[in-house]
């Protein structure tokens, strides 16, 4: 008898921790990514685009929000589909060469390094970086700067699209800015 009543025990708690589990939504990977229409649209630049550096705490899978002037907190239920500094990296690339199509020029070597990058909890995104410009040949160079990006989120901050899309817009004006600044 005592046997039995452990058994049922064990087996509710089973099915009440599995029912709790399953009411948990799903891990959504996020990307940072151009619009749909700007994506068949480019062409390898002459522009090479380093690998971007970021601040050790967002070198990760962790999508960040910054909740307190000295808090982070990690977004639930959602990751990046790829370290960050590397999705950054092939976003400023495929922005850049979006940029430039039928505007080549000479070969050039982007840096570029993040001091900050999160939702703010102003509503904003904040991309703070500085970046440099080299001729590949020679390692002149020929624009820097330090740029400050700052993106709205639409009315569902918390939401992974909406962050996502957020952050993948800074990243693309980060972009139009180096071009803009560069003479080339």
């Amino acid at each position: 008898m005592m046997r039995e009543l452990v058994r049922g025990g064990v087996t509710a708690l089973f099915v009440a921790t599995t029912a709790a589990c399953s009411g948990v939504p799903p891990l959504q990977q996020v990307l940072l990514s151009p619009p749909q229409t700007a994506r068949a649209t480019s062409q390898a630049s002459s522009w090479q685009v380093r690998r971007v550096r970021v601040p050790e705490y967002l070198d990760n899978y962790d999508i960040q929000l910054r909740t307190d002037e000295y808090v982070l907190t990690r977004m639930p239920n959602a990751k990046w589909a790829e370290r960050l500094p590397v999705a950054m990296t092939r976003l400023l690339q495929q922005t850049i060469d979006e940029k430039l199509v039928g505007n080549r020029g000479r070969d050039y070597e982007v840096d570029v390094t993040v001091d900050a990058f999160e939702p703010q909890p102003s509503g904003q995104v904040v991309l703070a970086a500085r970046w440099k410009v080299t001729e590949s040949k020679g390692e002149t160079v020929v624009a820097r700067d330090n740029t400050v990006i700052q993106q709205n989120l639409p009315a569902r901050p918390r939401d992974p699209a909406a962050v996502g899309q957020a952050m993948s817009d800074a990243v693309r004006e980060l972009a139009f800015e180096i071009v803009a600044n560069t003479r080339h």
